[in-house]
């Protein structure tokens, strides 16, 4: 490997301990915040996992822990994995409070997302800003006074912003570009110095040959190729709210969709790798590549939709995730248990071995990718 591919793994790794690391403490912070709140015990708060490295605070029941394996972090409850007297303990709580308790971690989750989601559309707002990179003589663009260096700001008043999440938004410029031809659009374009000023422009049709760029790019339209941009700015704050909501919802949709490809491929193909799911790898591949393409804007987006993943997934009724827990909370109340039973031990022990072997396979696949790229 080149010194430039141990550099970008060491930055890819690093920044991707750092966007999951806080993701998860934030997610343990909603744990340990609304224990407290509504009189649980709180033992120890944890930034990453044990070996312990020092306690860095005490308050009147909570140690603060700094751990050497930085990868998020933990609560640990009083009367959460063994017996305990304490009135205070986790087991000895009303249904309510345990629930509430446990999802406390998934709303963080949704709740950071969305912030995310609203500072990126509000204070940055992505949007794709595609540049000119050639244009065909005598083709509509060179008509209107479009020149190589320009880009376009918008058609027909519509930007394509890159925190909306309802579809890939390159694909969208393009496709509402081809869906014009033959009619008049106006177009914003920015010229190399930052000057806008509007164009209107008589797209062509895909029989008009003559001035056509070779292949068959979509831009035909307009008489130009383009390449990939992004521009940055300022939005407005009722409309980062709606997106930041919209986002949110779809972002988490998005994982569940993919939850149900993923269970159909483990089930007809699980030799083969799962496509459009990434392992830990596979992750640290996407973070490093966004920062050192994109910069750190966009790679703040993507923790915002690695957020609403979290949540998802750890709402699901599956041991360990807070859903597993809360399911066994509700049956052990129905048929009357307060104690921890070995088989509620067994079950959590199953499960996260499960999930160790399920990182293990899908990152043997994200290897196996990033061997046939190299």
């Amino acid at each position: 490997m080149t010194f430039e591919g141990i550099f970008f793994w060491v930055v890819a790794v690093l920044a991707t301990l750092l966007v999951l690391g806080t993701l998860v403490v934030v997610h343990e912070f909603g744990h340990f915040i609304t224990a407290r709140l509504v009189g649980i015990r709180v033992l120890e708060f944890g930034i990453g996992f044990p070996p312990r490295a020092k306690v860095i605070g005490r308050d009147h029941e909570t140690e603060y822990t700094l751990n050497y394996l930085p990868i998020g972090g933990f609560v640990r409850l009083e009367g959460e994995e063994s017996d305990s007297d304490d009135p205070r303990a986790f087991g000895n709580a009303g249904l309510p409070k345990q629930l509430l308790v446990l999802v406390a971690g998934v709303t963080m989750n949704v709740i950071t997302a969305f912030v995310l989601f609203f500072v990126v559309a509000w204070a940055f707002n992505p949007v794709v800003r595609p540049h000119v990179a050639s244009v065909v003589a005598d083709s509509p663009a060179a008509l209107a006074g479009i020149q190589p260096g320009d880009s376009l700001a918008s058609i027909d008043g519509r930007s394509y912003s890159l925190v909306d999440l309802g579809g890939d938004p390159w694909s969208a410029f393009m496709n509402d570009l081809a869906a014009q031809e033959g009619k008049s659009v106006t177009l914003v374009v920015t010229d190399s110095s930052g000057r806008q000023r509007t164009a209107q422009v008589q797209l062509a049709q895909r029989s008009d040959s003559g001035f056509r760029p070779s292949g068959e790019s979509k831009g035909y339209a307009l008489g130009v190729q383009f390449n990939f941009g992004i521009a940055y700015t300022q939005g407005d704050p009722v409309t980062a709210l709606g997106t930041a909501a919209s986002s949110t919802g779809k972002a988490m949709s998005l994982i569940w969709v993919a939850l149900g490809d993923l269970g159909k491929h483990i089930a007809t193909s699980p030799t083969t790798g799962p496509p459009g799911v990434s392992g830990p790898v596979g992750i640290a591949a996407v973070v490093g590549h966004t920062l050192f393409d994109y910069g750190p804007i966009l790679l703040l987006l993507l923790a915002a939709v690695i957020s609403a993943n979290l949540a998802l997934l750890n709402v699901l009724p599956i041991p360990p995730f807070d859903g597993g827990k809360m399911a066994i909370m509700v049956i052990k109340r129905a048929f009357r248990i307060h104690d921890v039973t070995r088989l509620e031990s067994a079950i959590y022990l199953v499960g996260f071995a499960l999930l160790m072997a399920f990182l293990v396979w899908i990152s043997y696949f994200d290897l196996l990718g990033l061997g046939s790229h190299g």
